[in-house]
């Protein structure tokens, strides 16, 4: 066998090699979405949803305590369309969502039997943010649902509301009117920078875009919770204030400023 031919062989064994290599690096499940809650309530505790290239998922649930450590993982299905992942053919076990919305940096689970909100730590997929929060630290968005979040809680009549979201020059309005109110009731107020604002977006029963705002003193040992879930909080005087902030009308309203224990 001459030199040329024995050449042409070993050229052909390292091409069929690096094809194969390629084909299993190409098989390799890759992780496409990573979404992450830290909680320090009561020792510490985590959430985290992972979404990978072969449309499967993992949601692990970790509670630790000095002298305890629980750990669930659930694992399903789920498809990417749009800025929405759909659970199929299964329901997404941990609060039987059937969808989540990709939203402001947020996974938030829309339509099971209790709100979730998670974190997105990696997406490969890019998706494009409805809101850029990088200006407004201290802002958190939720969107409205009948089902986990009275009508009377938010001073609206039953069936009178719809959810709704906001825009960039939105939130820049949205800031100036909060930062206004802040200014003419500072004898009863903190200064804002102190507060986080969980805010709810709706069209309500005259179809004006009312954003429904709770601002509540920041907690400095539990800095990132306010992101996750409302808070319910029945007390602590101006720690504790509401508002609705009318962007159609360009004012607020129903300031209300909680009373103490």
């Amino acid at each position: 066998m001459n030199t040329r031919v024995i050449l042409s062989l070993a050229i052909l064994v390292l091409f069929i090699q690096c094809k194969e290599q390629k084909t299993k690096k190409d098989t390799t499940k890759k992780e496409q979405i990573t979404a992450q809650n830290t909680y320090n309530f009561i020792g510490t505790g985590s959430i985290k949803f992972q979404l990978f290239s072969d449309s499967s998922y993992i949601f692990t649930v970790i509670q630790k305590d000095f002298d305890y450590e629980k750990i669930e993982k659930y694992k399903g299905f789920c498809y990417l369309k749009s800025d929405t992942l759909y659970f199929m053919p299964i329901k997404f076990k941990f609060n039987r969502s059937e969808k989540a919305v990709i939203k402001n940096n947020f996974i938030e689970f829309v339509d099971g039997e209790s709100p979730l909100k998670i974190e997105i730590k990696k997406n490969l997929f890019h998706t494009k943010a409805k809101l850029d929060l990088k200006k407004y630290n201290g802002y958190a968005f939720f969107t409205f649902n009948p089902e986990f979040q009275r009508f009377t809680y938010y001073g609206y009549k039953p069936k009178t509301i719809k959810p709704s979201d906001l825009n960039q020059s939105e939130l820049i309005e949205l800031d100036k009117i909060l930062q206004r109110c802040f200014k003419e009731n500072a004898s009863k107020l903190r200064n804002i920078n102190q507060y986080v604002k969980q805010c709810v977006v709706v069209i309500n029963e005259k179809q004006e875009k009312e954003v429904w705002i709770a601002c509540y003193c920041k907690d400095p040992y539990n800095k990132e919770s306010y992101k996750y879930s409302l808070i319910r909080m029945n007390d602590g005087g101006e720690c504790n204030i509401n508002l609705k902030i009318n962007l159609t009308i360009h004012n607020y309203s129903d300031l209300n400023i909680s009373g103490r224990a």
